[in-house]
């Protein structure tokens, strides 16, 4: 398979993957946000992911283009956070050491590319000080100090894990990897370690949606949780804590988002 066809196939697999805790899966979705969004989204996206892979348009163009597309035949925001931590692995063909470089080479015009697809679909973000994509003066500042992709990420907040992410080495999503082809091998069954590795992730960081949602001290609590189900790992576990964030209306995205860069790398290094 080609960087384009695992991109979409680890979109496929993440979604695909139940119990997920506070997430969409085949169990259970949201009134506005449906299991199918989520299959016609990511398969929306592979002309994208060819473009991107075959280094046509730029990083902020080929993220535009694919949360367009998405948006298109959705309607909604399904896979903005996914859609952006992948679109520089995919330009780098899964070589997560090029992509600080790649960065560096972006524009204040891929930095204007990711604001115009953010307010096209409106995503939820937290609260920062500096180049919030809320305020309506932030593309005239990006215009007059020409502030790449690169520089825009590296200034956000520490919690935001999926822009920090891009700009750290992805160590996260390397992490992910490395759990998710070990649970693997142990157990065999590619649905549990999709479910372990992504449990294992929300023990160890905390979702920036949740923090702009619900705050703070209820992020650590999902943290904590999750550390609990995995010292007692069993689907009736996570079931139960699954159940206790769709009742709470909790929903840790951009975990799952890194879930799905951790599958990517997982396929790259020859997972399935």
């Amino acid at each position: 398979m080609n960087d384009a066809q695992l991109g979409v196939l680890s979109l496929l697999l993440e979604v695909s993957a139940n119990p997920k805790p506070g997430n969409v899966d085949r169990e259970h979705e949201f009134s506005d946000l449906k299991f199918e969004h989520f299959i016609l989204s990511a398969v929306s996206a592979y002309p994208v992911f060819e473009e991107c892979m075959n280094r046509k348009g730029s990083i902020g163009t080929n993220f535009f283009n694919a949360v367009v597309r998405s948006y298109e035949v959705c309607g909604t925001n399904v896979h903005f956070g996914a859609f952006f931590l992948l679109i520089p692995l995919i330009w780098c063909k899964g070589k997560v050491e090029d992509v600080e470089d790649e960065l560096k080479k972006t524009t204040h015009e891929d930095s204007l590319a990711v604001l115009t697809a953010f307010r096209i679909c409106k995503p939820r973000v937290m609260d920062v000080k500096e180049l919030d994509l809320r305020r309506e003066n932030v593309k005239d500042e990006i215009v007059k100090k020409k502030i790449n992709l690169y520089h825009w990420l590296k200034n956000s907040p520490k919690e935001n894990v999926v822009a920090r992410e891009i700009v750290e080495g992805y160590w996260r999503s390397l992490e992910g990897c490395t759990i998710l082809r070990n649970r693997y091998e142990q157990c065999g069954d590619l649905n549990e370690a999709i479910v372990y590795t992504y449990i294992s992730l929300l023990s160890k960081h905390l979702d920036p949606l949740v923090i702009a949602k619900h705050g703070l001290d209820t992020a650590y609590y999902v943290k904590e949780r999750a550390n609990e189900v995995l010292d007692d790992f069993s689907f009736e576990n996570v079931r139960r804590f699954d159940e206790e964030l769709v009742e709470r209306g909790i929903n840790p995205g951009s975990i799952a988002d890194l879930t799905c860069v951790a599958i990517y790398l997982a396929l790259k290094e020859g997972l399935i």
